[in-house]
């Protein structure tokens, strides 16, 4: 059984090139020079800034597009590889440079370099963990915060994220260690290793048939480091003593929270988020799962863009 954190990392691995599939060219793309390293990103569209943070950790902005990319056609959005993933280089992967904490620091020169005063921060899975995370030392410079499907804010609520994985992938589990102890898959036969991935992943969303909708490549250069990223930060997470509560408890910034009905993280660490979060809305979207971007598109991209507007 993988650890959660890989899991979550294999979900989208392919194994071919280039993930970055916007629907129109980038108006901006480059790299933010880091002391130890820099991070790439990409902006489409035009407006106030919206910095969308990906999932993982360990992936790369690529299965964000080009569903997420709708945001553009009102909004300046901005798409970046986290530390150590992707296009986004970095010679030292330890953990001493791969930390919660530096990942804020970094979105925090990103927010700097781009010369924003204020941003919105939209932010999956384990991106709604780290936007948090950012808010609560950073609240001065955001304007809205958008949290999807996030990792729980407690260590009792990841503990029950855990224990819901292992009992959801169940169906599945003796094809898929069948297939991670196959001689094509130690050798890295591209189709057995599709088949393991979407064996695994296809009970993370409501309809099976979606999981062809996700664009399952990272980018090459980033995939093998972006599992250690995950692995260093796993370890972090799951062995330390967490709860945010008392800390988002203090933000005063308008928080929209969504999370599919039919997720694979607990219902009631949604909710924690939104009790957590004094004005927060919670909207609970019906038959999705894990990527409501993708399973429920349109209602997604009304329900955000209310938010953004109202």
């Amino acid at each position: 059984m993988h650890s959660f954190f890989v899991a979550i990392l294999l979900f989208l691995v392919g194994c071919a090139t280039s993930t970055y599939k916007l629907p129109e060219a980038p108006v901006k793309q480059g790299y933010v020079a880091m002391q130890d390293g820099k991070l790439f990103y990409q902006i489409v569209g035009k407006g106030d800034p919206l910095i969308i943070l990906h999932g993982g950790p360990g992936l790369d902005q690529g299965y964000l597009l080009p569903h997420m990319a709708t945001l553009a056609k009102k909004h300046q959005v901005v798409f970046y590889d986290q530390r150590g993933s992707g296009r986004s280089t970095f010679p030292h992967i330890d953990e001493q440079h791969i930390t919660t904490d530096q990942f804020v620091e970094d979105l925090e020169s990103l927010r700097k370099a781009l010369g924003f005063a204020k941003i919105t921060l939209v932010g999956h899975s384990w991106g709604g963990f780290l936007a948090m995370k950012y808010a609560i030392k950073y609240s001065t410079n955001l304007n809205k915060l958008v949290v999807m499907n996030s990792l729980p804010i407690t260590s009792s609520g990841i503990h029950d994220l855990v224990e819901a994985v292992e009992e959801r992938v169940k169906p599945s589990a003796e094809e898929i260690e069948k297939t991670l102890d196959s001689d094509e898959f130690e050798a890295g036969d591209p189709d057995t290793v599709s088949r393991y991935y979407r064996l695994y992943f296809k009970h993370y969303i409501y309809n099976p048939q979606d999981l062809a909708k996700i664009n399952m490549q990272l980018e090459p250069q980033g995939t093998a480091t972006g599992v250690v990223v995950s692995e260093i930060l796993e370890e972090e997470i799951f062995t330390k003593y967490i709860d945010l509560t008392s800390s988002l408890k203090k933000l005063k910034i308008p928080t929209l929270i969504i999370q599919g009905e039919q997720d694979v993280v607990p219902m009631h660490t949604a909710k924690e988020i939104s009790k957590a979060i004094k004005g927060s809305k919670l909207v609970v979207l019906k038959q999705c799962g894990h990527a409501p971007f993708i399973e429920k598109p349109q209602e997604w991209l009304e329900v955000v863009e209310a938010f953004l507007k109202g």
